[in-house]
């Protein structure tokens, strides 16, 4: 393939992503009409259509095709749907490590000597663009993370529920042969279990909270009691430490200076990189993480009250597997981790522990000669 025909390749892959970002930020946007995030997500669309449009005319300079692509509207309707079932924050976060990728891509894109000077000019325009959407993500990132680590306790609650439970079943199959039994038996580990999580989660998301206020108040102090000029100073060295440019240090702190709340927060925030007012709840903690412990727990328990022995088990070890599948993929994307081995890492990882239980619970059997419980 000539370099020519690498360029046009690679910018038809250019067209079809700003044709589907312009498709799903407006989409996305509408969805949330009348707040500040929709307002821009819409913008974002927009952008992102003159984009496309830049890519449309440079593929009809540089002989390209298909030159009206439509994203498909299943796809569309598959991200509307993902919005509402697991929150806009996990949506921009999904986005959020595709538009690294983009911008990777750009500037190399950007080294091709094929291009001439204006088309240059409008790439860099472009490549200005995504970087400011990267930002627009992380900001947005920054203010949803107490949300994203709820989303990821919540699924981590209900990944426990699937392991300790499909464990505990596989442990019963070759001793309990009436299947509604071996299932009685995993709703016993399950509410237990459900109890377990729920009292350790309040507990130590209210240690967190308290922790968290002590810490905060002890930096607020810092410079909530001195004077002026300290304060200045203070906040001179924390935006030296950020990079921030000589030139402005100086006037960005003595303005900041004359706000005592916005000063405190600002210094709170980056000091201690969380914000001064936490909106951990330890109840909602225990709540969410029970209630999602005990919804995991149903999916190995459920196949039992229908069918028993292996024709059972088996049945439990896919829906736990679906279920493991669901939960790892959004625990890995509230973690900004790679999906593919998370989902493999804790699949494996649940099936090992059920064959561990239900070879234990044969050697038990064998080796200890116990009656099969009818």
């Amino acid at each position: 393939m000539s370099v020519a025909d690498e360029v046009v390749k690679k910018a038809l892959w250019f067209y079809h992503d700003e044709v589907k970002d312009a498709e799903v930020y407006g989409s996305l946007g509408a969805r949330e009409q009348g707040s500040e995030r929709g307002k821009f997500l819409s913008q974002l669309g927009e952008m992102e259509k003159g984009h496309a449009e830049f890519w449309k005319e440079f593929l009809r300079r540089h002989g390209g095709g298909d030159l009206d692509y439509k994203y498909p509207s299943y796809k569309r309707r598959f991200i509307l749907l993902l919005r509402r079932i697991i929150g806009l924050p996990m949506v921009i976060r999904l986005f959020e490590r595709g538009e690294e990728a983009v911008i990777k891509e750009y500037s190399e894109f950007l080294s091709t000597q094929i291009i001439d000077e204006d088309e240059r000019k409008q790439l860099h325009s472009i490549v200005t663009d995504e970087i400011l959407h990267e930002e627009y993500f992380a900001t947005q990132l920054s203010g949803m993370s107490s949300r994203l680590e709820s989303i990821r306790d919540v699924f981590y609650g209900m990944s426990d529920g699937l392991v300790e439970v499909l464990a505990a079943v596989a442990g019963l199959v070759p001793i309990v042969k009436t299947p509604i039994l071996v299932a009685a038996g995993g709703l016993v580990v399950g509410i237990s279990g459900t109890l377990s999580m729920a009292i350790g989660a309040y507990m130590s998301t209210k240690a967190h909270v308290e922790i968290g206020k002590r810490q905060t108040d002890r930096v607020a102090r810092e410079i909530e009691l001195v004077s002026v000029e300290e304060r200045i100073e203070r906040l001179k060295t924390l935006f030296q430490s950020m990079g921030f440019e000589e030139a402005y240090i100086k006037e960005a702190a003595e303005s900041m200076a004359r706000n005592g709340n916005v000063s405190t927060e600002f210094y709170v925030r980056n000091k201690l990189g969380r914000s001064p007012v936490s909106d951990e709840n330890p109840r909602r903690a225990g709540l969410q993480t029970g209630l999602f412990y005990l919804i995991g727990s149903a999916f190995p328990i459920l196949p039992f009250a229908f069918v028993g022995g292996m024709t059972g088990l088996i049945l439990s070890v896919i829906a736990v597997a679906v279920a493991q599948t669901v939960a790892a993929t959004v625990i890995s994307l509230s973690s900004d981790t790679s999906v593919l081995k998370k989902v493999l890492e804790t699949v494996g990882l649940t099936l090992g522990a059920a064959a561990a239980t239900f070879v234990l619970g044969n050697i038990m059997f064998a080796l200890l000669h116990l009656p099969a419980v009818p």
